[in-house]
């Protein structure tokens, strides 16, 4: 089945009871929380979304057989918050890609992270509770090796205006660890954005410092 020829919210609205809603993330343009990955390791993606119902917010997957679509897992989440980030990527395994969900704190500027994988028994949780953010960025982040086909997690975190902490973070099995191995690719972005603010606010010596911290660790340094 192609891409192109699934209408995701309808297949989604089929499988959830009538009176459910589809979660709706706090981005630009109000994105529904469905992805479109592999989810179980099995070579084949499924479909992947979050609703609320009876005031409680599900997680569940749906697989395709012979043109239908058929619940393959469900689970509470146990928050009723609002959703900032969903998405799907492979952080502690190729095979079988984790579930990332960014919840949006009440009244805080900040997202606490969770990671979620399917297993035999359904979806669990992998990462304890604590981990906040302002952004999030996935991507395979090369070393002096290159990629190697999973991605790290850099965690943005607000601190004074538009200045942000900056950590990297990778699996290291059964847990996030911070990384920097991989600072000398992705620094080079954290330092073009404080280039950009320092060009826009060059009486404003608060980005410049970050930014000549961003060009260290972008060094190596």
């Amino acid at each position: 089945m192609s891409l192109s020829s699934i209408d995701f919210l309808s297949v989604v609205r089929s499988c959830i009871p009538e009176e459910a809603e589809i979660i709706v993330l706090k981005q630009e343009g109000d994105p529904a929380a469905i992805l479109y990955a592999d989810v179980d390791g099995d070579g084949f993606p499924e479909i992947t979304a979050l609703y609320r119902y009876l005031d409680h917010q599900y997680l569940f997957s749906l697989k395709e057989y012979s043109g239908n679509w058929f619940p393959i897992g469900s689970a509470s989440t146990g928050k009723d918050l609002a959703v900032k980030d969903f998405a799907a990527a492979p952080v502690s395994r190729k095979e079988g890609w984790d579930v990332l969900i960014g919840w949006e704190r009440a009244d805080e500027p900040i997202a606490e992270l969770d990671i979620i994988q399917w297993t035999q028994t359904g979806f669990q949780r992998v990462i304890p509770p604590g981990t906040t953010y302002s952004h999030l960025e996935i991507e395979d982040m090369p070393t002096r090796n290159g990629p190697d086909g999973l991605c790290e997690i850099a965690l943005w975190t607000q601190e004074q205006g538009q200045a942000y902490r900056v950590e990297t973070y990778r699996w290291d099995p059964y847990r996030l660890v911070p990384t920097s191995d991989v600072h000398a690719y992705y620094f080079q972005k954290v330092a073009r954005y404080y280039e950009n603010l320092t060009q826009e606010q060059p009486n404003e010596g608060l980005y410049r410092s970050y930014l000549e911290d961003a060009q260290k660790r972008a060094g190596g340094i």
